[in-house]
């Protein structure tokens, strides 16, 4: 995988937006702030100089900055769906795919997005957890990888598990190297391997080696031959 992307140095300059995408034009600047700032810690004027436009402006779109970030973080997970899907289309079509493709867009969605990941994953407010609209997208997330551990439970794949543990041991590894990622310790975890695109495939390979039986290790064996890199 490439190098992930660093806080800018440089002062944000503002761009000029066409009223028809003002609103998503908006909602990219939060992530983006979110990305530069690590935190919440930014205001609506931050916003509005951002994307070349006045407070009153994004008011039209948004009752305040509570709303925005729900909508930010709503949008996040749509994202991260469209993201997770693709991938999951892209394979053979076996549960054992399946949980490889998420985790893998699990980490390229934190590299590519990583405004959006920080938000849905460590910033959420009570605001955001008080929609149900956003309730309901990470339900449907948990549910999508959790239908599939259970059907290779089923299907022998794993060894003698449950479905919470395994689905907390790929979690915690998916969510421990994405943000090695994004905070760029990953460059001094693994200094010699860093750049390299195969790395979190041998990272989640030692993760499964623990939950799949000997007939998911073959079937993993031949999927992972198959397997191209991230970036």
């Amino acid at each position: 995988m490439g190098t992930p992307p660093r806080k800018s140095t440089q002062p944000l300059r503002k761009k000029s937006y066409h009223h028809g995408d003002l609103r998503n034009a908006i909602i990219d600047s939060v992530a983006k702030l979110i990305e530069d700032k690590r935190s919440l810690a930014f205001q609506l004027k931050e916003v509005a100089n951002l994307v070349g436009a006045t407070q009153p402006a994004i008011y039209r779109h948004f009752e305040g900055k509570d709303d925005l970030l729900v909508e930010t973080a709503l949008r996040g997970y749509r994202l991260q769906r469209e993201m997770r899907e693709q991938a999951i289309e892209a394979t053979g079509g076996t549960a054992l795919e399946g949980i490889i493709a998420i985790l893998e867009a699990y980490v390229l969605f934190s590299v590519r997005k990583p405004g959006f990941f920080l938000l849905i994953k460590n910033l959420e407010t009570n605001e955001i957890l008080s929609s149900s609209s956003y309730l309901e997208e990470r339900k449907v997330s948990i549910r999508r990888i959790t239908n599939l551990i259970e059907d290779c439970i089923e299907d022998g794949l794993f060894s003698e598990t449950d479905t919470e543990i395994a689905h907390s041991t790929l979690q915690s590894a998916a969510y421990g190297l994405a943000h090695l990622y994004i905070t760029g310790q990953i460059q001094l975890i693994a200094s010699k391997q860093a750049d390299d695109p195969e790395l979190p495939k041998r990272v989640f390979s030692r993760c499964l080696s623990g939950l799949l039986s000997e007939a998911g290790k073959k079937e993993f064996a031949h999927i992972s031959d198959n397997l191209r890199p991230l970036i």
